[in-house]
């Protein structure tokens, strides 16, 4: 590796551990703990992407282009740290139940505003049906509570109102949504951008970043409603899209499905840190 490509990868990785540094200090998450699932991580990574010939690289190679010896490779071979399940896509479903409320006509007035509705209801739409018909098969009432730490939403009387129209919860640290859309969110970006900058894979997917300097302080909050509106709007069109096209969808029991697809959108300015 030239001392050029190991300076700018050394400032790419400050870049990407400063933000999570932070993060880690506030919860009180030590260095040692982060260490050693960093250990397992690059094991993990090395031992499912980096074999030859589609057969799995062996401890010895894993070792190699790890740098870690043998006996730590071993060792993070025989933990499992990562639990693959699908409450991590909660949140999805959250937003799906929130965008179904401003976006279907069974769900706002005649000025286009979401309506205040039942829980349950045998007389009108309520909320229950709402979730039923956005939320892919979770039942209401888990939804509801994730509505409700989110502080999208407000029950009084057996009734439910939409306070916000996007799926954020207030600044705990300690708030286990928060801190999992945290690596949720961050997975993406970073498979997105990992796979535009591999050589070895065609056709880049979409990415790009606005940015502009010096805008006068007085500015922001007019800058970032913008910014809000147009990107809340984008995004509600892309869920109706995506969603259309799987319900829709004619694909035979054998064809592949891919996981999970979408995007990502969020504001950013200097000064936060």
């Amino acid at each position: 590796m030239t001392n050029q490509l190991n300076n700018v990868i050394r400032q790419m990785l400050i870049q990407i551990f400063r933000p999570l540094v932070r993060i880690m200090l506030r919860m009180n998450v030590p260095f040692n703990e982060v260490s050693e699932v960093l250990k397992w991580t690059y094991v993990d990574v090395a031992d499912t992407h980096f074999g030859i010939n589609g057969k799995k690289p062996t401890k010895s190679r894993i070792s190699v282009i790890t740098g870690l010896a043998r006996a730590q490779v071993d060792k993070q071979m025989k933990l499992d740290l990562f639990e693959a399940e699908n409450s991590q896509y909660n949140w999805n479903r959250g937003v799906r139940v929130l965008t179904g409320w401003v976006e279907d006509k069974d769900y706002v007035d005649q000025y286009g505003k979401p309506k205040i509705i039942p829980i349950e209801s045998d007389q009108s739409p309520d909320f229950k049906t709402l979730v039923e018909r956005y939320s892919g098969g979770t039942t209401y009432r888990s939804i509801l509570d994730d509505l409700l730490q989110s502080d999208s939403v407000v029950v009084k009387d057996g009734r439910v109102e939409l306070l916000k129209p996007f799926y954020l919860t207030v600044n705990d640290p300690n708030d286990l949504q928060k801190i999992n859309f945290l690596g949720v969110s961050t997975q993406y970006l970073i498979e997105t951008i990992d796979h535009n900058i591999d050589p070895n894979r065609p056709n880049p997917r979409f990415q790009r970043i606005v940015f502009h300097e010096h805008l006068p302080q007085s500015l922001i909050n007019i800058a970032e409603s913008y910014v809000r509106e147009k990107s809340q709007k984008l995004a509600n069109e892309v869920d109706e899209y995506l969603e259309h096209l799987i319900q829709h969808s004619n694909h035979t029991e054998h064809e592949k499905l891919i996981p999970y697809v979408g995007l990502g959108l969020y504001f950013y300015k200097a000064g936060d840190e």
